[in-house]
């Protein structure tokens, strides 16, 4: 008998069409817009036991979505998965996130700085299944939104100290030590941000890693 396939639910503003095809092939892709009444609300609601919600845009962190936002938490606290990612980063308010992650996540993450540097993958991450590092890069250039208050064992990837920008615009200055790719254990669940505006293939491949969709496949010799 064919294995399930897990099942990933999106939320974003429109349709998302792109950086779809490799997480497609391992699970099944519902999509809610939130310009749709209530859509993302009923699409949780009839796939309670998805295995992540995808938030690809940042709609859900204005006052007016406090319902779904809380209905999310709760998803994630008893076991779900929710990942902030692709347009996420760019299109919210730093105002908006700190508020959010404050009074609706009771997490101390942060909008930080927004840079163009080289990464590297953390020997103190952790992940949830087996085998979640398949694949991962270890370190890459990336341009992006960091998070500060980060603990170790949540950043995935992040800039080391002593790191410059890598900006052509600005030159080599000194940058901060802070968090590009988060995941952290929220109660019995997950939550994941990425803030890569340019969604690098290393970036796409670590966002399926907390989705648990990196596996490699087994190859008979």
């Amino acid at each position: 008998m064919a294995e399930t396939k897990p099942t990933i639910l999106i939320f974003c503003r429109g349709q998302l069409e792109g950086g779809l095809k490799k997480i497609k092939e391992k699970a099944d892709v519902y999509q809610a817009s939130y310009l749709k009444p209530n859509a993302p609300e009923k699409l949780l609601s009839e796939h309670p036991s998805a295995r992540a919600i995808w938030i690809v845009d940042p709609d859900i962190t204005a006052p007016k979505y406090r319902s779904l936002s809380s209905k999310v938490v709760d998803y994630v606290r008893n076991g779900g998965m929710a990942i902030l990612d692709c347009f996420f980063a760019t299109e919210v308010t730093p105002p908006a996130f700190n508020k959010w992650m404050e009074e609706v996540w009771d997490l101390p993450w942060r909008y930080g700085q927004y840079e163009t540097t080289t990464i590297v993958f953390q020997s103190s991450a952790i992940g949830p299944r087996q085998f979640w590092r398949d694949g991962l890069a270890a370190a890459y250039s990336q341009k992006g939104v960091f998070l500060k208050n980060v603990a170790s064992e949540d950043s995935w990837y992040a800039s080391p100290p002593g790191s410059t920008s890598e900006s052509r615009v600005f030159g080599p200055s000194p940058v901060e030590a802070q968090t590009s790719i988060a995941f952290k254990k929220v109660g019995e669940g997950w939550l994941g941000w990425t803030g890569d505006i340019h969604n690098r293939d290393e970036t796409s491949a670590a966002v399926r890693a907390m989705m648990g969709l990196n596996m490699r496949e087994k190859v008979d010799y």
